[in-house]
């Protein structure tokens, strides 16, 4: 059994690269480096502890790849050389380095700000269209085609869009977060798989309403806490032949959004409602919007305490459902959300706790974090981009659950998982 050595003060004379440390007694804006814990990573940063005075940090054997210099290797120091023959303009060079990650965390807060608008208004949009499709309201079909093509071409548009994690507030028992949060992914999903753009509209207008036809079900039912009956379960599997029959109205509705609504609960080794069919009879938007409704299933279930984190969610589909899904659609799936989704929490190679609240396409590892640190109020907490950071990588994922109290409430992961794309695309946001 390994024996952990526990963190010891030690002078900054004896720091060498390599040992991790930890500053004690200032605050974030009181030293010019990006986090209070850190590897020593060149002479540079030894020397800037002593130009600022500091003459004790707290060394941590259990992250360090190097062991202090001993009391009597003090001396030895001299041959270890700053990289910068000015001490005070390498001080100076961290403080504008910071002070740049400074600007832009307010830029990335005020993109969070204007992503989670553009959300809430679609949350609003989506509402509408949904109570008027209900009412058989013809209008509010043109306005999902419409809401739908502004959204698959913003999603065409801008092939980077950053994949945000929303603040969920409202107490909404409706399906229309639902149905955002499924078009949302479906898009996604489908502009990875090579979707053509004439056929994006459809996807989404087929995702948004693919639960159209429970709103024909009891709420009592579709909200029972309880095992469902067999007459109940085989009633809620007939939503999506109620949702072809709401929709049968309108002239204008596409035909193959009606197939995704039929299909959407179908699975490709047969297993699924309602006809039980096989992968080569299923539409391919058809599984595209299976699998992220599967996924939205899974992190956000009636009772919280019941969802899986986003990365377990990944894990189950994977080693449990890929049959079901199709393991090429779903291999595309999680590489679009990447590793870490935006919603779990982390643990980072230097202690550090957060929560990745983004993904960027086409990079699994780097995704951007918001970070507990106790001395920063929550509104202004750090929020680190990966990729700026080589030396950092996560370690482990936490359940929210095991947190401890403050970090929980400090970073408040989602009760609901919900995600809305950042559009960089200049012109009009997404609607």
């Amino acid at each position: 059994m390994s024996i952990v050595i526990p963190e010891y003060r030690i002078s900054t004379d004896r720091l060498r690269i390599g040992v991790f440390i930890r500053l004690e007694g200032l605050k974030w804006h009181e030293h010019p480096f990006l986090f209070k814990s850190f590897k020593i990573s060149s002479n540079d940063q030894i020397q800037t502890l002593k130009t600022m005075g500091i003459k004790q940090v707290i060394c941590v054997p259990s992250k360090s790849t190097a062991q202090p210099l001993g009391e009597h290797e003090t001396a030895a120091v001299s041959d270890e050389k700053p990289e910068s023959p000015d001490p005070k303009a390498s001080v100076e060079q961290l403080w504008h380095i910071k002070q740049e990650r400074s600007e832009e965390l307010k830029r990335r807060q005020e993109t969070i700000v204007q992503c989670e608008k553009s959300y809430i208004a679609s949350q609003e949009r989506v509402g509408k269209i949904m109570a008027g499709v209900t009412a058989a309201d013809p209008s509010s079909v043109e306005d999902a085609a419409a809401f739908a093509e502004g959204f698959s071409q913003n999603f065409l548009e801008d092939a980077e869009s950053t994949l945000h994690l929303m603040r969920f507030t409202a107490n909404d028992e409706t399906t229309h977060y639902h149905s955002l949060n499924v078009a949302v992914l479906a898009m996604m999903l489908g502009r990875e798989a090579g979707v053509p753009a004439e056929m994006m509209t459809v996807l989404c207008q087929g995702a948004l309403f693919h639960d159209i036809g429970k709103s024909k079900i009891d709420r009592k039912i579709l909200t029972k806490e309880t095992a469902l009956t067999r007459a109940e379960t085989e009633l809620i599997q007939l939503h999506p032949k109620y949702g072809v029959d709401l929709l049968a109205y309108s002239e204008t509705f596409p035909k193959l959004g009606l197939i995704i609504i039929y299909q959407h609960h179908e699975c490709s080794d047969g297993s699924g409602y309602p006809r039980g069919i096989a992968a080569s009879q299923i539409h391919q938007l058809s599984k595209i919007v299976a699998i992220a409704n599967v996924y939205d299933n899974h992190c956000n279930k009636r009772n919280p305490s019941d969802s899986l984190t986003p990365s377990e969610a990944l894990s189950y589909m994977y080693s449990r459902q890929k049959a079901a899904l199709g393991e090429k659609l779903l291999s595309s799936f999680i590489r679009c959300l990447s590793v870490y989704p935006p919603g779990t929490v982390v643990q980072l190679n230097n202690g550090s706790i957060g929560m990745v609240i983004a993904v960027k396409p086409g990079d699994q590892l780097h995704p951007n974090i918001v970070l507990y640190d106790p001395e920063i109020p929550p509104k202004d907490a750090l929020i680190i981009d990966m990729q700026d950071d080589p030396e950092l990588r996560i370690v482990q994922t936490i359940r929210p659950a095991a947190l401890p109290q403050e970090i929980f409430d400090y970073l408040s992961p989602r009760t609901r998982i919900t995600y809305y794309p950042e559009i960089s695309t200049p012109g009009e946001p997404a609607p």
